[in-house]
């Protein structure tokens, strides 16, 4: 054996103890469930690296090219050198070697490039027939090439159709043993000479050494080791780029005018969670929305907690939350920029909406239809896909509005173990939704969407970028003839509001038109507006002169307005003496108010069972009565107050987060303590078996005196056994003060919970 075979690796574990930090730092990163919990020595890392689950995780992350390298190195013969890989994917040498370094630095794959090894769950995870290949054989063919020859023509047709797989057939049962001599079909000889092996009295299939040499070596019949390009129509950036803030400034007014309606009339939530399709179908035709978008509105709108399921009662209702308030108190580019990052870093699905619920526990689950605001929207895949998504969107070419088949083909390119079909639903949700958010215009990414490439993008960096494209708030509006007033801009808050009283939004867009009519000036006078406050307001806050028809028709609708009056009242109270009324009005009883209506009639707001215990509190001696007059017989009741409103929302944390540089630093530590306690551990058994304790203070007390490295098995409080390596200093009344080698500072031991102490200098 040369010196080079002795020192070469023999198990990953082996292979991870030649790495130094930085590289054991970059694996940790790109797999930091490696890290939780810490492993104790480099043994468990590689062991914890292997296993399915985290080796799934990792394969899942890969591109089409990292896959079908795995497959490769699953489905030649071991060792695999690179010449043999590179074969493998028909790819030059140098255009595998950059990768295959990537598989070795993610722990996929070990050993040197002339043996390459993947690691066992590797094979298991890319089943038993990677790249359509059939299980190995035991046999020793000889020379292939002859006994493919000696087959006979019709035998190599039936090889050609199981070379590129699957590679099963299906042949009739055989009545007698097959031999050379006896073979009759194609499919006879070719089992005689070992060509294709039984699987089952019905099936044959085709060993994996034949497979490979009918493909001439390579394991797969293309390979795309670069992105497919992103094909699709040439735009003006300047035209996208408009167009798309224009799309965001439409965005923040649907949101705006979608909560302000939830707040006026809430839905309720249903029983399963979310808004009805009733609901939501009312909802779009108020806000002049689709139903599609109104539910995409509310979802980006629950993102951003701006609406949540709130009690009133006993039941429960959709509203705005007080983080509504606030935002509204923000400028129009903050507004959408917290939307659009709410979104982007979201796990809900909003494309699932109105479709079935596939992933439901039973048949009826999978036959009811997904809500909008519903708690099954959550899917782990979406931000992913979304950020795949946008990535695709800025690596086209500027100018370039890449087809949505272009961009599902590159995002399925990045992620091919990864979602299958919905992966590719979710592209095309994306690229709709960012439409929709103002990300894109004209189907090509907006510059003011760059900032969503960072690696940590903000709301602040999202609002400036687009700040330029945001036209400033103006305050006045230009009346006409017509009874409509158009504005010429986003309105101020302020300005928008009033206006919103008095008339009604016709038209939405830059410049949005308002219409004034009987009803929306008559909502005014509801509010409380007077006609003198609106021909002030509208002469304030008007470019042009007030209309002389607007002027009539705020004039008219005050005349008829108020004449009559209604109004709400709990209880009433009738005495035929004018005295007793009046001296009860003026005796202020506690919590409760009343008005005159007529000189023998007053009411009062409060609950008639209130002002009855008030007024016999009081001293008199009222008569409770029905709305008809008849005299009611009261009883004690059990009195309960409202249900306090509870407002809810969701927060999507990522539970695969990326771990600090000082939590890499931390792993790494205590992996190279455990490698080095692991590596002076006492190699004789009898050593380390558990010993009086009489022995194990002495062990200790001499490693004090002399300053000496020892060995010790120490139980902690939780149960859990470890071995350490430590420096005694003091052994004193039931405690061992010594330091540990990654630490600067001492530590204490409790001496009955070491079991062994044995000195490794």
């Amino acid at each position: 054996m040369s010196t080079s075979e002795r020192n070469r690796p023999r198990t990953l574990a082996e292979a991870l103890r030649t790495w130094d930090d930085v590289a054991l730092g970059l694996l940790l990163q790109r797999r930091p469930d490696l890290a939780m919990p810490i492993p104790a020595d480099t043994g468990q890392l590689a062991a914890r690296a292997t296993t399915n689950a985290s080796a799934a995780r990792a394969i899942n992350r890969l591109d089409e090219f990292g896959v079908d390298l795995l497959e490769s190195l699953s489905a030649l013969p071991e060792p695999v050198d690179l010449a043999a890989l590179a074969t493998g994917v028909a790819q030059p040498v140098e255009v595998v070697q950059p990768r295959v370094d990537e598989l070795l630095k993610l722990a996929l794959v070990w050993g040197t490039e002339d043996d390459l090894r993947p690691i066992r769950a590797v094979h298991e995870l890319l089943g038993p027939t990677p790249a359509g290949l059939g299980p190995v054989t035991t046999r020793h063919f000889g020379d292939l090439d002859q006994l493919i020859e000696d087959a006979g023509p019709d035998a190599r047709e039936v090889l050609a159709k199981l070379t590129w797989g699957p590679p099963t057939g299906s042949v009739e049962k055989a009545e007698r043993p097959v031999t050379i001599a006896s073979a009759r079909t194609p499919v006879e000889r070719l089992l005689a000479r070992g060509l294709v092996v039984p699987k089952d009295a019905n099936t044959v299939v085709l060993p994996r050494q034949i497979g490979l040499h009918l493909r001439g070596g390579r394991v797969l019949a293309s390979t795309r080791p670069t992105p497919p390009p992103l094909d699709g129509k040439t735009v003006s950036a300047s035209i996208a780029d408009r167009a798309a803030a224009g799309a965001a400034l439409d965005l923040v007014r649907q949101v705006d005018r979608a909560l302000e309606q939830l707040g006026t009339e809430p839905p309720p939530v249903l029983r399963t969670g979310g808004i009805g399709v009733r609901e939501l179908r009312s909802l779009a035709g108020k806000i002049g929305a689709e139903e599609q978008t109104t539910a995409a509105v509310l979802e980006f709108a629950y993102a951003a907690g701006l609406v949540a399921a709130a009690e009133i009662g006993t039941s429960e209702f959709w509203l705005p939350t007080s983080a509504y308030d606030d935002w509204l108190d923000l400028d129009l580019a903050h507004r959408w920029a917290q939307l659009v990052s709410a979104w982007f870093t979201g796990m809900r699905a909003i494309g699932l909406i109105g479709r079935r619920d596939s992933g439901g526990a039973t048949a009826a689950a999978r036959e009811r239809l997904i809500n909008a605001l519903a708690p099954d929207l959550e899917r782990l895949l979406a931000p992913e896909v979304r950020v795949l998504t946008v990535q695709a969107l800025s690596k086209a070419d500027a100018g370039t509005a890449p087809a949505p088949e272009s961009i599902v083909t590159w995002v399925a390119w990045h992620r091919p173990r990864r979602g299958g079909q919905f992966r590719d639903d979710l592209v095309e949700w994306t690229i709709t939704e960012a439409a929709l958010l103002g990300l894109t215009g004209l189907g090509a990414l907006a510059q003011h969407a760059r900032p969503l490439l960072d690696a940590e993008p903000t709301v602040d960096d999202l609002a400036e970028a687009i700040s330029p494209l945001v036209p400033e708030p103006v305050s006045e509006v230009l009346l006409q003839a017509d009874l409509t007033a158009v504005a010429p801009g986003p309105l101020v808050r302020v300005v928008q509001d009033e206006l919103s009283a008095m008339a009604d939004v016709e038209s939405h867009g830059g410049a949005a038109v308002y219409r004034f009519s009987e009803g929306s000036v008559r909502r005014a006078f509801d509010l409380g507006r007077t006609a003198d406050q609106l021909h002030k307001w509208l002469a304030e806050h008007s470019r042009t002169p007030v209309p002389q028809p607007l002027t009539y028709l705020i004039d008219d609708v005050a005349r008829r307005h108020g004449v009559l009056r209604l109004g709400t009242a709990s209880t009433y109270l009738r005495c035929d003496d004018e005295d007793v009324l009046t001296q009860l009005l003026s005796s202020n009883l506690p919590g409760i108010r009343f008005r005159r209506l007529a000189p023998t009639v007053v009411v009062s707001p409060s609950p008639p069972d209130m002002v009855l215990s008030r007024l016999r509190e009081a001293g008199l001696a009222p008569l409770a009565e029905t709305f008809d007059g008849v005299v009611h017989v009261t009883s004690g009741g059990t009195r309960r107050g409202d249900t306090p409103r509870r407002r809810s929302s969701r927060d999507f944390a990522d539970s695969a987060a990326d771990l600090t540089d000082e939590q890499v630093k931390a792993v790494i530590e205590k992996v190279r303590a455990g490698d080095r306690i692991a590596a002076e551990r006492p190699t004789d058994e009898g050593l380390i078996e558990p010993t009086a304790p009489a022995e194990t203070i002495a062990v200790l007390t001499n490693a004090a005196e002399s300053h000496t490295r020892t060995w010790i098995s120490y139980v902690d409080h939780n149960g859990t056994a470890s071995e350490r390596i430590v420096e005694p200093v003091r052994v004193a009344d039931g405690w061992l003060t010594a330091y540990e080698d990654t630490t600067d500072h001492p530590r204490t031991y409790a001496l009955h919970r070491i079991s062994t102490a044995r000195v490794v200098d």
